[in-house]
């Protein structure tokens, strides 16, 4: 049951998508006029229209039917943060999901490419409905996208106060096998973490990305590390911060 009926969380869809040949990403504007000519089953083209066509390695697959399917979502997504509000009050960020989409449209995988939402129960919401999403049919196979939104803390709301990573020098320089310990062996994935921390130094909730998606069952024994860290003290108001574990 929510106890803030009346909080207005702010909601900024955009979508960046992938190039298969380099991973550089083009996002997409209101103004892009770009026309990409697909495959069709039966050998021909289908003809070129509006838009920009999300590429992956094997197929693609149109934004506008991304969007729509997104869209129709986003009060799941919301609600992923509402219900931590009142552990979270200062909750907000932004997360950019990647996913593979099989050719039948359902998700092969997803995993956060990127996150300074800082709470990994809402990190978990998010992927859980995610997970679910039933795309349109892919041309030509498989497709990979990313898609980020960003969730503003409520308007009532003061934001944490932002921290830079040079607050957090000591414990890491402490912790430099961290990554190492938690990562799989022989990888080099890396994680970027972020943290609300509460008035008197102790970490309120934390969560983050991993660099690859081989990296994402690790997230969690990194996470359990940096809860038990004894932050700066940033005073009567919570702070956050984002910072690299390597």
């Amino acid at each position: 049951m929510h106890t803030r009926p009346t909080t207005r969380l702010a909601l900024l869809l955009f979508f960046a998508a992938p190039l298969a040949a380099c991973g550089a990403a083009v996002q997409e504007t209101q103004t892009a006029e770009t026309t990409v000519a697909t495959p069709r089953d039966d050998g021909r083209r289908d003809e070129p229209r509006d838009g920009v066509a999300i590429s992956g390695l094997m197929g693609t697959i149109s934004p506008d039917s991304v969007r729509d399917t997104l869209q129709m979502r986003q009060d799941r997504f919301l609600d992923c943060f509402v219900r931590r509000l009142d552990d979270v009050h200062v909750l907000g960020g932004t997360i950019e999901l990647a996913f593979r989409v099989k050719v039948d449209g359902s998700v092969l995988w997803v995993y956060p490419k990127r996150s300074t939402v800082g709470d990994r129960e809402t990190e978990r919401c998010i992927l859980g409905v995610a997970s679910t999403v039933r795309f349109r049919r892919p041309n030509g196979g498989e497709a990979e996208f990313s898609w980020p939104f960003e969730v503003a803390p409520p308007d009532d709301v003061r934001p944490a106060l932002s921290w830079t990573p040079d607050r957090v020098a000591p414990l890491l320089a402490q912790n430099l096998d961290l990554g190492a310990r938690c990562r799989p062996a022989g990888s080099d994935v890396t994680f970027s973490i972020t943290a609300y921390v509460a008035p008197g130094g102790a970490v309120l909730a934390a969560g983050g990305a991993p660099s690859a998606p081989h990296g994402v069952d690790s997230v969690d024994c990194v996470l359990d590390a940096v809860r038990a860290w004894p932050m700066p003290n940033p005073g009567p108001y919570p702070a956050k911060i984002t910072f690299d574990i390597q």
